[in-house]
């Protein structure tokens, strides 16, 4: 059945890259392999991750340059399945393994085969053992089969845009067709629509706002995909989730031997996205000196990856997103203003699902009928309590703890039935919900053991004073004692250093980390 599963993601599945995830799980039903990739190809040349299974999820949307990774080079140019028996090559996928951040051992089994629509190159379908006989079963027929499907997925549309389901914005829109939206009824969602449709031509950044959970990535999929750029790349980075000693690599790229574990060049997001738009989503975990060269990106087109001496220039729409008060952050010191101001050109706040609660119904339907898809069942129905139930919740999650809440309810009353959902009708009541309030799952928690000073920490928080993290106030400390030592200084690093006790060369490199001052240009010669 494994096939036909693969066979059916064609003609069940909403969009092309839905489609493509299905068929990658079924295909890892049937091989050992710890990772799974269907790679497009751009018309710069570049091969880019549409669908994974097993490599970090910020490996998505992530861009490779064949010219510079044998293996891709030699995958783009083959006839059929290639296996890599060359323990010398390096695995592009090296590092970004899960459960594996370190590099991928040299010997283990690798293969990829190319992808082929109407005679021209589509893309590529990788698979990655760590076991050097991983691969071993998986005949090169069978992997044709696999590649065929995966070929035939890329020349399926994407279903309609964030709100918007007429013909015109049937594209295909990047992962997963559950970050589409049925059409919103609500007055707040409707003047988004308004705000895309007057935003999305254009090439000026754009700020979307709003609460965990409340579909800021939508937002920028809209805008993306109804701009003159939708037929580049959407490159989606989650700045929260890159380690701060990498975020200036991974946005900017690096040469070969910048630091240590760099045996590689590798291009950064911004460069993946040249063209296209590139999503910064949490960008208020951006660190200082990251924020320093996304404003020169921002400002002049221009990135300088890490090592080299030139900066190279770079066509890449910004759409960021936050769920924190940039302001706030701007006034203690943890957000450049001159950034701020530079993306706060138009933002775009999205309502919490508490003030839209009309748009609560489809959105149950919607996601009920994605789990009723996998699961094989004819459909979901809802009762009126069980609906009326949801609309009146308070979802502090917004639209990401309603999709799970929906799904624990079909899964229970599945359960529930003790038979298979396949072929049948499935009808959520209210009790299917009571298990998934917020008060049972506090009773089916262990008891909490409360920390030493957490009751005064709790007690502050309820007179209404915010208890700051501890990195953070040591952060703020440390820039409002630099910054009054360069104020006291007049700005020379030397007087500053000894008033802090420290030396000039670090008084003067942490001064241009915390943005107090600017870094000196290249010396003439």
């Amino acid at each position: 059945m494994t096939l036909l599963d693969a066979v059916l993601s064609l003609s069940e599945a909403p969009a092309r890259d839905e489609a493509l995830q299905r068929i990658l799980r079924a295909l890892a039903r049937v091989t050992a392999a710890d990772a799974l990739s269907v790679l497009t190809a751009a018309e710069d040349g570049s091969v880019g991750v549409a669908a994974q299974i097993g490599l970090s999820p910020a490996a998505l949307g992530m861009s490779f340059r064949p010219a510079e990774h044998p293996r891709l080079r030699r995958a783009t140019q083959a006839a059929g399945p290639i296996r890599f028996l060359d323990p010398s090559e390096p695995d592009p996928y090296s590092g970004w393994l899960l459960g594996n951040p370190g590099e991928i051992h040299p010997i283990h089994a690798c293969m990829a085969v190319p992808l082929h629509v109407q005679g021209r190159l589509a893309g590529l379908l990788t698979l990655d053992a760590c076991d050097p006989h991983g691969l071993r079963g998986l005949r090169d027929e069978d992997a044709r089969v696999f590649a065929g499907l995966c070929a035939g997925a890329l020349r399926l549309e994407a279903g309609a845009g964030l709100l918007d389901a007429g013909p015109e914005a049937r594209r295909a829109i990047g992962p997963a067709s559950s970050r589409s939206a049925p059409a919103s009824r609500s007055a707040g969602m409707q003047r988004i629509e308004r705000e895309i449709a007057v935003l999305a031509p254009l090439s000026v950044p754009v700020l979307v706002t709003g609460e965990t959970g409340v579909g800021k990535e939508l937002v920028a999929r809209a805008l993306h995909e109804r701009s003159p750029r939708a037929r580049r790349a959407l490159v989606i980075v989650n700045c929260a989730a890159i380690p701060a000693q990498l975020v200036e690599s991974e946005l900017f790229g690096h040469r070969r031997g910048a630091f240590t574990g760099a045996t590689a060049a590798r291009a950064g997001r911004f460069e993946a996205a040249h063209g296209g738009t590139i999503f910064l989503d949490e960008i208020g975990e951006l660190p200082l000196s990251a924020q320093a060269q996304l404003l020169r990106a921002l400002q002049e087109g221009e990135i300088q990856p890490v090592g080299e001496d030139r900066a190279r220039r770079v066509d890449a729409r910004v759409v960021a997103a936050t769920n924190r008060d940039l302001r706030r952050e701007v006034a203690e010191g943890r957000f450049r203003a001159d950034l701020f101001h530079r993306l706060w050109v138009y933002p775009i706040c999205v309502p919490p699902l508490r003030e839209r609660r009309e748009d609560i119904p489809a959105l149950c339907e919607r996601f009920a009928a994605e789990l009723a898809a996998e699961l094989g069942a004819g459909r979901v129905d809802f009762t009126e309590p069980a609906l009326g139930a949801l609309a009146q919740g308070a979802w502090p999650g917004n639209v990401r703890e309603l999709k799970n809440a929906v799904e624990r309810a079909v899964l229970r009353r599945t359960i529930a039935e003790g038979k298979s959902a396949a072929g049948r009708a499935l009808v959520v009541r209210r009790e299917d919900l009571d298990a998934i309030d917020g008060g049972a799952q506090e009773r089916s928690l262990p008891p909490r053991i409360e920390l030493p000073g957490e009751r005064l920490r709790l007690a502050d928080a309820s007179l209404g004073q915010p208890v700051e993290p501890l990195a953070e106030a040591l952060e703020r400390a440390r820039r409002e004692a630099f910054a009054r030592a360069f104020r006291a200084a007049g700005g020379n690093a030397a007087t500053a250093g000894r008033l802090l006790g420290l030396s000039r060369s670090f008084a003067y490199k942490e001064a241009v980390r915390l943005g107090l001052i600017p870094p000196a240009g290249p010396r003439k010669r």
